[in-house]
């Protein structure tokens, strides 16, 4: 078999070659060029016809994936002007469960004290049913222009339900049309609820608005981001702030099976590549579970501020960490209120730096008798305490008058030996000498 046969029955091509004498007469010097060009017009017919049937293979393959993730997930294609993308909800009832708490117990959110939570007393205004709880799964976890969300979840408090919709784009080309979704969702809400997103999800999803030439007015939102306020009155008994350690050691929400957090992206390219939905259930499932924890841990830190708790779900530090966030944001009634809670019996298994703190408090708050109380409780266990002999000391002096007991405390507590700095000692020793006067007068 001749050449030019081989290579048209690779090419698919059945047509004869025609006879020597019918071909067009090619001057010799041109002989060579049209053996080559014709070569390339060759090639180039198999590498189109190649590439126009993988292309139709991954259409198929795409569409394939697309059906499938209907039945495997609860959700359905939409359409807008941007384009297609997967739209998934659902809701949870008031009775729903979601570890130690109901979702009712979320609807009744303290306004006000999510917004010292925020930091932003414009929160105090609006009402828990105008805010959406955002949280994003990405193709990286460092950001970067790179990095796109193809999940976007978002929850929201209508009519007695906690609804929960996520936003999937199934492939890049479907981003415009999810983040179209999302802004149409936001522009009906009046402030956002993240954990980590000030320095993520939202930075993220700006960047992915201006790289796709869209408006957007998300990051304009009032924004309480979790993870701060968590920090503060919960991270003094954990090992880290993560969601999923507050879900355990806080919220007591269980996840069994939980896909890890580094191993989402590549999940995601597994789905770009084999179009099995099963590649995303668990991506769907752990960033569900993430909106509605957010929920549940938005109510459980205003319950600190306004000590409702439940006792046995919180730790008398972090009625304490409350009680020190209210000195500086809220009227001292408030701060009144927590003090009242940690009495003698919650105080009992307080750490010397717990009781320190708590002394503190009660002081600032004019609650002096519970101070007094508290620096003594320290003296008895360890008589040489700098921070309880001076406190209790300048309250002999200056509020009770009583001199000689001052002097007393002092005298025995630098009869111990050298366990005070200089500095220490200069000043207990500037006291003594002040009330030593102050009796010989």
């Amino acid at each position: 078999m001749k050449s030019i046969d081989k290579l048209k029955r690779l090419t698919g091509e059945s047509v004869s070659p025609k006879p020597e004498n019918e071909r067009p007469a090619v001057p010799p010097s041109s002989e060579k060029q049209f053996r080559i060009d014709d070569l390339r017009r060759r090639i180039d017919g198999v590498v189109a016809r190649s590439a126009a049937r993988a292309r139709a293979a991954q259409d198929e393959a795409r569409a394939r994936g697309n059906r499938a993730l209907c039945e495997v997930l609860e959700g359905e294609e939409r359409e807008n002007r941007h384009g297609r993308f997967f739209l998934a909800g659902g809701f949870l009832s008031g009775a729903s469960r979601h570890g130690h708490r109901s979702i009712l117990e979320a609807f009744d959110i303290d306004m006000t004290a999510a917004g010292m939570l925020a930091n932003n007393p414009v929160l105090g205004a609006y009402h828990p049913s105008d805010a959406l709880f955002l949280d994003t799964e990405t193709t990286g976890l460092s950001g970067g222009t790179g990095t796109m969300a193809f999940l976007i979840g978002l929850g929201w408090f209508e009519e007695g339900r906690f609804h929960v919709r996520q936003i999937l784009a199934r492939d890049f080309s479907e981003e415009p049309a999810a983040l179209a979704c999302l802004q149409e969702i936001a522009a009906q809400k009046k402030f956002l609820v993240t954990f980590n997103g000030k320095a993520f999800d939202v930075n993220l999803l700006a960047t992915r608005f201006i790289l796709n030439r869209m408006p957007s007015s998300l990051h304009e939102l009032p924004h309480l981001d979790l993870l701060h306020p968590a920090r503060r009155l919960l991270g003094h008994r954990l090992e880290n702030c993560r969601l999923a350690t507050l879900e355990a050691d806080i919220l007591g929400v269980e996840r069994e099976g939980d896909i890890p957090g580094w191993e989402i992206p590549q999940r995601y390219f597994d789905w770009l590549r084999r179009r099995d939905p099963r590649l995303l259930a668990d991506i769907f499932e752990h960033n569900r579970l993430d909106v509605i924890s957010m929920a549940t841990l938005t109510a459980h830190l205003v319950d600190l501020l306004n000590a409702r708790a439940l006792k046995q779900h919180a730790h008398p530090d972090d009625y304490l960490a409350a009680a020190r966030l209210l000195l500086k944001k809220a009227p001292i009634a408030s701060v009144k209120k927590i003090l009242e809670l940690l009495g003698e019996d919650a105080c009992a298994g307080m750490s010397f730096a717990s009781k320190k703190k708590l002394a503190n408090l009660c002081k600032r708050a004019g609650r002096l008798d519970e101070a007094v109380r508290l620096w003594r409780q320290i003296i008895e266990r360890n008589p040489r305490d700098f921070y309880a002999v001076s406190e209790l000391a300048k309250h002999l002096e200056h509020r009770a008058r009583d001199y000689a007991r001052a002097m007393a405390l002092i005298e025995t507590a630098l009869a111990g030996g050298n366990l005070f700095s200089e500095e220490e000692k200069d000043s207990l020793g500037r006291r003594l000498k002040r009330l030593t006067a102050r009796i010989q007068s």
